[in-house]
Protein backbone atom coordinates (compact mmCIF):
# COMPACT_ATOMS: atom_id res chain seq x y z
CA UNK A 1 0.00 0.00 0.00
CA UNK A 2 1.19 3.66 -0.50
CA UNK A 3 2.18 5.40 2.33
CA UNK A 4 -0.80 8.05 2.83
CA UNK A 5 -3.07 6.12 1.35
CA UNK A 6 -5.49 3.70 4.14
CA UNK A 7 -8.64 1.73 2.65
CA UNK A 8 -11.18 3.29 4.63
CA UNK A 9 -9.51 5.90 6.21
CA UNK A 10 -8.53 8.05 3.10
CA UNK A 11 -9.27 11.74 2.73
CA UNK A 12 -12.41 12.96 0.60
CA UNK A 13 -9.79 14.58 -1.89
CA UNK A 14 -7.14 10.94 -2.07
CA UNK A 15 -8.93 7.50 -1.99
CA UNK A 16 -8.24 4.00 -3.12
CA UNK A 17 -10.15 2.96 -6.25
CA UNK A 18 -12.62 0.11 -5.92
CA UNK A 19 -15.65 0.82 -8.11
CA UNK A 20 -13.68 2.39 -11.64
CA UNK A 21 -16.74 3.49 -13.50
CA UNK A 22 -18.47 5.43 -10.39
CA UNK A 23 -15.02 6.56 -8.58
CA UNK A 24 -13.11 7.62 -11.53
CA UNK A 25 -15.72 7.78 -14.66
CA UNK A 26 -18.58 9.60 -13.23
CA UNK A 27 -16.98 11.48 -10.79
CA UNK A 28 -14.62 13.28 -13.26
CA UNK A 29 -18.11 14.94 -14.05
CA UNK A 30 -18.55 16.75 -10.95
CA UNK A 31 -15.00 17.24 -10.41
CA UNK A 32 -11.21 16.75 -12.43
CA UNK A 33 -9.93 13.11 -11.32
CA UNK A 34 -5.91 12.39 -11.00
CA UNK A 35 -5.60 8.66 -11.19
CA UNK A 36 -2.64 7.38 -10.25
CA UNK A 37 -1.47 3.82 -11.53
CA UNK A 38 0.69 2.18 -9.15
CA UNK A 39 1.30 -1.39 -7.57
CA UNK A 40 2.23 -2.61 -4.05
CA UNK A 41 5.62 -4.14 -5.34
CA UNK A 42 6.55 -0.60 -7.43
CA UNK A 43 9.55 0.82 -5.88
CA UNK A 44 9.02 4.34 -8.31
CA UNK A 45 5.51 4.56 -7.22
CA UNK A 46 6.10 4.43 -3.74
CA UNK A 47 8.27 7.32 -3.88
CA UNK A 48 5.56 9.28 -5.96
CA UNK A 49 3.29 8.91 -3.52
CA UNK A 50 4.61 11.55 -1.09
CA UNK A 51 4.91 13.88 -4.13
CA UNK A 52 1.56 13.67 -5.67
CA UNK A 53 -0.63 13.84 -2.51
CA UNK A 54 0.82 16.84 -1.47
CA UNK A 55 0.41 18.62 -4.85
CA UNK A 56 -3.69 17.11 -4.79
CA UNK A 57 -3.75 18.88 -1.07
CA UNK A 58 -2.63 21.91 -2.35
CA UNK A 59 -5.50 22.40 -5.58
CA UNK A 60 -7.66 20.88 -2.97
CA UNK A 61 -11.08 21.75 -4.05
CA UNK A 62 -10.46 21.65 -7.71
CA UNK A 63 -9.00 18.27 -7.97
CA UNK A 64 -9.32 14.73 -6.49
CA UNK A 65 -6.77 11.58 -6.63
CA UNK A 66 -8.01 8.40 -7.60
CA UNK A 67 -5.82 5.32 -6.74
CA UNK A 68 -5.56 2.23 -8.57
CA UNK A 69 -4.20 -0.45 -7.74
CA UNK A 70 -2.74 -2.20 -10.83
CA UNK A 71 -2.94 -6.07 -9.39
CA UNK A 72 -6.33 -5.45 -9.04
CA UNK A 73 -7.45 -3.74 -11.40
CA UNK A 74 -5.18 -4.48 -13.69
CA UNK A 75 -8.43 -4.52 -16.53
CA UNK A 76 -9.22 -0.75 -15.86
CA UNK A 77 -5.68 -0.08 -16.51
CA UNK A 78 -5.19 -1.86 -19.82
CA UNK A 79 -8.08 0.44 -20.94
CA UNK A 80 -6.54 3.51 -19.86
CA UNK A 81 -3.48 2.74 -21.98
CA UNK A 82 -1.18 2.23 -19.60
CA UNK A 83 2.15 0.51 -20.09
CA UNK A 84 4.11 1.44 -17.09
CA UNK A 85 3.88 2.05 -13.46
CA UNK A 86 3.53 4.80 -11.96
CA UNK A 87 1.05 5.87 -14.77
CA UNK A 88 -0.65 9.14 -14.06
CA UNK A 89 -3.59 10.89 -15.68
CA UNK A 90 -6.28 13.49 -15.59
CA UNK A 91 -9.52 12.79 -16.16
CA UNK A 92 -12.29 15.49 -16.96
CA UNK A 93 -15.67 14.94 -18.19
CA UNK A 94 -14.69 11.22 -18.83
CA UNK A 95 -11.78 11.91 -21.17
CA UNK A 96 -8.09 11.65 -20.26
CA UNK A 97 -6.94 15.31 -20.96
CA UNK A 98 -3.30 14.84 -20.12
CA UNK A 99 -0.64 12.40 -18.69
CA UNK A 100 2.59 11.51 -17.58
CA UNK A 101 4.60 8.82 -15.90
CA UNK A 102 7.21 8.26 -13.74
CA UNK A 103 8.32 9.96 -10.82
CA UNK A 104 8.23 13.61 -10.46
CA UNK A 105 9.19 16.23 -8.27
CA UNK A 106 5.95 18.45 -6.41
CA UNK A 107 7.02 21.20 -8.07
CA UNK A 108 6.50 19.65 -11.64
CA UNK A 109 3.65 18.50 -10.64
CA UNK A 110 2.25 21.53 -9.19
CA UNK A 111 2.91 23.38 -12.24
CA UNK A 112 1.67 21.03 -14.05
CA UNK A 113 -2.03 20.93 -12.40
CA UNK A 114 -1.93 24.63 -12.75
CA UNK A 115 -1.69 24.88 -16.47
CA UNK A 116 -4.26 21.88 -16.85
CA UNK A 117 -6.85 22.27 -14.64
CA UNK A 118 -10.02 24.69 -15.08
CA UNK A 119 -9.37 27.99 -13.10
CA UNK A 120 -10.67 27.80 -9.35
CA UNK A 121 -14.30 28.98 -9.14
CA UNK A 122 -15.29 31.88 -7.31
CA UNK A 123 -16.32 30.94 -3.57
CA UNK A 124 -20.40 30.54 -4.17
CA UNK A 125 -20.78 28.47 -1.21
CA UNK A 126 -19.25 31.38 0.86
CA UNK A 127 -21.21 33.85 -0.98
CA UNK A 128 -24.31 32.17 -0.05
CA UNK A 129 -23.26 31.42 3.57
CA UNK A 130 -22.92 35.16 3.97
CA UNK A 131 -26.24 35.66 2.52
CA UNK A 132 -27.88 33.04 4.49
CA UNK A 133 -26.51 34.74 7.23
CA UNK A 134 -27.89 38.27 6.72
CA UNK A 135 -31.59 36.74 6.15
CA UNK A 136 -31.02 37.37 1.94
CA UNK A 137 -32.59 34.63 1.45
CA UNK A 138 -34.08 35.43 -1.77
CA UNK A 139 -30.39 36.45 -3.24
CA UNK A 140 -28.58 33.17 -1.76
CA UNK A 141 -31.25 31.14 -3.70
CA UNK A 142 -30.91 33.37 -7.10
CA UNK A 143 -26.31 33.22 -6.76
CA UNK A 144 -27.13 29.17 -5.89
CA UNK A 145 -30.09 28.56 -9.03
CA UNK A 146 -27.41 30.42 -11.70
CA UNK A 147 -24.45 27.99 -9.99
CA UNK A 148 -26.28 24.72 -10.66
CA UNK A 149 -26.31 25.33 -13.47
CA UNK A 150 -22.46 24.49 -13.84
CA UNK A 151 -22.27 20.28 -13.76
CA UNK A 152 -19.09 20.85 -12.01
CA UNK A 153 -20.70 22.95 -9.40
CA UNK A 154 -19.05 21.73 -5.93
CA UNK A 155 -21.79 19.92 -3.79
CA UNK A 156 -21.90 22.53 -1.06
CA UNK A 157 -23.87 23.77 -3.92
CA UNK A 158 -25.84 20.91 -4.26
CA UNK A 159 -26.77 20.95 -0.55
CA UNK A 160 -27.86 24.32 0.21
CA UNK A 161 -30.08 24.70 -2.78
CA UNK A 162 -31.56 21.29 -1.93
CA UNK A 163 -32.13 22.72 2.01
CA UNK A 164 -34.21 25.54 0.55
CA UNK A 165 -36.12 23.60 -2.07
CA UNK A 166 -37.34 20.44 0.45
CA UNK A 167 -40.22 21.75 1.73
CA UNK A 168 -41.25 23.14 -1.86
CA UNK A 169 -40.37 20.75 -4.38
CA UNK A 170 -38.97 17.29 -2.78
CA UNK A 171 -38.10 15.83 -6.17
CA UNK A 172 -35.69 18.19 -7.09
CA UNK A 173 -34.59 18.66 -3.70
CA UNK A 174 -34.11 14.28 -3.95
CA UNK A 175 -32.35 14.73 -7.23
CA UNK A 176 -29.84 17.74 -5.92
CA UNK A 177 -29.02 15.27 -2.50
CA UNK A 178 -28.20 12.40 -5.53
CA UNK A 179 -25.29 14.49 -6.70
CA UNK A 180 -23.47 14.37 -3.77
CA UNK A 181 -21.00 11.75 -4.02
CA UNK A 182 -19.80 9.61 -0.81
CA UNK A 183 -16.82 11.11 -1.17
CA UNK A 184 -17.80 14.69 -0.27
CA UNK A 185 -17.84 15.86 3.01
CA UNK A 186 -21.63 17.44 2.81
CA UNK A 187 -22.14 13.30 2.28
CA UNK A 188 -23.49 13.04 5.94
CA UNK A 189 -25.42 16.24 5.64
CA UNK A 190 -26.96 15.19 2.58
CA UNK A 191 -27.82 11.85 4.08
CA UNK A 192 -29.55 13.81 7.10
CA UNK A 193 -31.53 15.80 4.64
CA UNK A 194 -32.47 12.33 2.60
CA UNK A 195 -33.70 11.48 6.21
CA UNK A 196 -36.16 14.33 6.57
CA UNK A 197 -37.59 13.91 2.94
CA UNK A 198 -38.26 10.21 4.27
CA UNK A 199 -39.83 11.77 6.89
CA UNK A 200 -42.36 13.95 5.14
CA UNK A 201 -43.71 10.41 3.55
CA UNK A 202 -44.28 9.22 7.29
CA UNK A 203 -48.41 9.90 7.12
CA UNK A 204 -47.81 6.94 4.26
CA UNK A 205 -46.71 4.12 6.12
CA UNK A 206 -48.13 1.99 9.17
CA UNK A 207 -46.68 2.66 12.54
CA UNK A 208 -46.70 1.20 15.78
CA UNK A 209 -49.86 1.84 18.03
CA UNK A 210 -48.27 3.92 20.58
CA UNK A 211 -48.71 6.95 22.20
CA UNK A 212 -46.52 9.01 20.10
CA UNK A 213 -47.99 8.05 16.98
CA UNK A 214 -50.45 11.05 16.67
CA UNK A 215 -47.83 13.67 17.34
CA UNK A 216 -45.30 12.02 15.31
CA UNK A 217 -47.35 11.74 12.35
CA UNK A 218 -48.71 15.49 13.50
CA UNK A 219 -45.19 16.16 13.19
CA UNK A 220 -44.59 15.12 9.44
CA UNK A 221 -48.05 16.95 8.40
CA UNK A 222 -46.65 19.93 9.71
CA UNK A 223 -43.15 19.69 8.02
CA UNK A 224 -45.14 19.46 5.44
CA UNK A 225 -47.09 22.00 5.77
CA UNK A 226 -43.72 24.48 5.96
CA UNK A 227 -44.94 24.85 9.87
CA UNK A 228 -41.02 24.07 11.24
CA UNK A 229 -41.64 24.67 15.07
CA UNK A 230 -45.42 23.11 15.27
CA UNK A 231 -43.28 19.81 13.66
CA UNK A 232 -40.52 20.32 16.28
CA UNK A 233 -42.79 20.53 19.15
CA UNK A 234 -44.81 17.83 18.06
CA UNK A 235 -41.79 15.71 18.02
CA UNK A 236 -40.98 17.07 21.94
CA UNK A 237 -43.92 15.33 22.31
CA UNK A 238 -43.73 12.37 21.07
CA UNK A 239 -40.39 11.70 22.46
CA UNK A 240 -42.10 12.61 25.85
CA UNK A 241 -44.62 10.05 25.12
CA UNK A 242 -42.83 6.89 24.01
CA UNK A 243 -39.28 7.37 23.68
CA UNK A 244 -38.61 3.88 22.06
CA UNK A 245 -41.61 4.61 19.49
CA UNK A 246 -40.23 3.56 15.83
CA UNK A 247 -36.64 2.70 17.35
CA UNK A 248 -36.12 6.28 19.09
CA UNK A 249 -37.65 7.55 15.46
CA UNK A 250 -38.72 10.98 17.16
CA UNK A 251 -35.34 11.77 18.58
CA UNK A 252 -33.59 10.87 15.38
CA UNK A 253 -35.86 12.99 13.29
CA UNK A 254 -35.53 16.08 15.46
CA UNK A 255 -31.52 15.69 15.00
CA UNK A 256 -32.02 15.15 11.40
CA UNK A 257 -33.81 18.84 11.13
CA UNK A 258 -31.03 20.28 13.64
CA UNK A 259 -28.73 19.25 10.75
CA UNK A 260 -31.06 20.51 8.05
CA UNK A 261 -31.56 24.18 9.60
CA UNK A 262 -27.83 24.30 10.45
CA UNK A 263 -26.14 24.58 13.75
CA UNK A 264 -26.49 28.66 13.76
CA UNK A 265 -29.95 29.17 12.80
CA UNK A 266 -31.84 30.10 16.36
CA UNK A 267 -34.19 27.19 16.23
CA UNK A 268 -31.53 24.58 16.43
CA UNK A 269 -30.48 25.42 19.88
CA UNK A 270 -33.93 26.49 21.20
CA UNK A 271 -35.00 22.72 20.36
CA UNK A 272 -31.69 21.36 21.03
CA UNK A 273 -32.52 22.59 24.92
CA UNK A 274 -36.34 21.53 24.03
CA UNK A 275 -35.22 17.86 23.39
CA UNK A 276 -32.55 17.68 25.86
CA UNK A 277 -35.37 18.53 28.73
CA UNK A 278 -37.20 16.13 27.16
CA UNK A 279 -34.84 13.25 27.25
Amino acid sequence: MIAGSIPGNAAPDIYDVQDFPREVIERSRQIPVLVDFWAPWCGPCKALAPAIEAAVRKFSGRVVLAKVNTDQLGEWAQRAGVRSIPAVKLIIDGAIVDEFTGVQPQSVIEQWLERMLPPPPTDVVADVDALLAEGKTAEARALLMQAARDPQAPPGVWLRLARLLLLEDQRTAEALLQRIPEQAREFAAAEAMRRVLAFLREPERTLAESPARAPYIDAARALAAGQIETAMDKLIEAVRADRKFEDDAARKRLIDLFDWLGSADERTREYRLKLYDAL
